[in-house]
């Protein structure tokens, strides 16, 4: 798998009833992003019908979990630890997760996590 961007994870962690966030590591990656059109008449924000899907290479990623963050992050920057959701999402445009996948069959070469978010 060829990669074409730099992905750190940030891991969304209950502690005292409280969401913590804590950036994991930088990992290559493979980024695709879907840009939706929104053709019907729902009023749905365009921001959420828009979704990227990540596939990290050789890298299986059991502990990335729905609602953790991911964040594309070519030139490797340092990520501050903020304290919501809403802003990394602001600051760093981060993306929460919907699904991760580990594929774990097969060669090591083919081995990899995808990971979904919106």
């Amino acid at each position: 798998m060829i990669t074409n961007a730099k992905v750190t994870i940030i891991k969304r962690m209950v502690v005292d009833r409280q969401n913590v966030y804590k950036p994991l590591r930088t990992y290559p990656c493979h980024w695709e992003e879907t840009r939706g059109i929104n053709t019907n008449r729902t009023g749905r924000s365009k921001d959420d019908i828009d979704e990227i899907t990540c596939y990290i290479p050789n890298e299986l990623l059991r502990t990335v979990d729905v609602e953790d963050l991911v964040i594309r992050n070519d030139e490797e920057i340092d990520i501050e630890e903020l304290k919501t959701a809403k802003d990394y999402q602001k600051k760093y445009k981060a993306k929460i997760v919907t699904v991760s996948d580990v594929f774990d069959f097969g060669s090591p070469n083919m081995q990899h996590t995808r990971i979904g978010a919106k």
